[in-house]
């Protein structure tokens, strides 16, 4: 088992982990980085100003291997003013 923590960028800023959580390899630690940003996108999807939500995947030693992002952006067409 490896240990990976997970740090987090929602609409209050950034956590830190503090807790870090077993699993049994690489693959399987990205799979639960996807399933918590996408829980954490049921909770709300991200307002303005901040335009994304975020999980940074951590090794042991807390150095990030990859972010996870979610990004909300509205494009206008036309001339309607948003």
């Amino acid at each position: 088992m490896e240990r990976y923590y997970f740090k987090i960028q929602d609409q209050d800023g950034g956590l830190q982990p503090d807790r870090g959580f077993d699993f049994p390899n690489l693959e399987r630690a990205k799979e639960q980085a996807r399933t918590l940003l996408a829980e954490m996108a049921l909770d709300g999807l991200p307002k303005e100003p901040i335009d994304s939500i975020a999980v940074e995947l951590q090794d042991a030693n807390r150095v990030p291997i990859l972010t996870m992002r979610l990004v909300l952006e509205a494009i206008p067409h036309g001339t309607l003013e948003l």
